[in-house]
């Protein structure tokens, strides 16, 4: 049996598909209505439109520097993931989950710029070594021999030239640690299931 009655586009009210205007588009109560949806949909189309080319400008203003502190933001997002569940790098604090962590540099970013991204040399910490104690150096050297070994270390300090990252590498660099972020959350997942 034929369905008799549709719903109008725009307006959604219920009505009989033989009294009704019907267009590509479906079925409308009357001109208005198809009139009042097409408008609407040009607007929407219009704010999207406006939407996109602010990003699209947005995009060309950002400066080196701002693509460097979004690969930073998902490098230490990706840092706090590997290191969830161990404790503190600087003082062995368990992570309970009750406090913040933060992704600790042992050769800080503006001491050692080519470290900066350097898994090695980024751990979890809590909060108040990184904040409060900067970094909280002797216990995280101390801590960092015991994880990678005295060579690695050595390795670590003894690096000391200025490095300066392009746009295309940060924006690559930006791209895969979102996406180890994106691996890492879904194994951790399947992990608990």
């Amino acid at each position: 049996m034929p369905n008799l009655t549709a719903n109008c586009k725009y307006c959604k009210a219920k009505i009989v598909k033989a009294e009704a205007l019907r267009v590509p588009l479906g079925y409308f109560c009357d001109t208005k209505c198809a009139y009042e949806y097409q408008l609407d949909k040009r607007q929407a189309s219009a704010k999207k439109a406006v939407k996109k080319d602010i990003a699209i400008r947005k995009e060309k203003l950002k400066t080196v520097s701002d693509y460097a502190a979004e690969a930073q933001t998902s490098v230490n997002a990706y840092i706090r993931l590997r290191d969830k569940g161990k404790p503190c790098i600087s003082c062995d604090r368990p992570d309970t989950g009750d406090h913040q962590r933060h992704a600790s540099h042992y050769r800080s970013r503006g001491a050692c710029s080519q470290l900066r991204f350097n898994l090695d040399n980024i751990h979890a910490s809590c909060a108040t070594c990184n904040n409060h104690q900067s970094g909280n150096l002797i216990e995280y050297r101390i801590r960092l021999i015991k994880k990678l070994g005295s060579e690695k270390v050595q390795w670590l300090e003894s690096q000391n030239e200025i490095t300066r990252y392009s746009k295309s590498y940060l924006i690559r660099l930006n791209k895969v640690f979102k996406k180890r972020v994106k691996q890492l959350k879904k194994r951790r997942q399947h992990e608990f299931i």
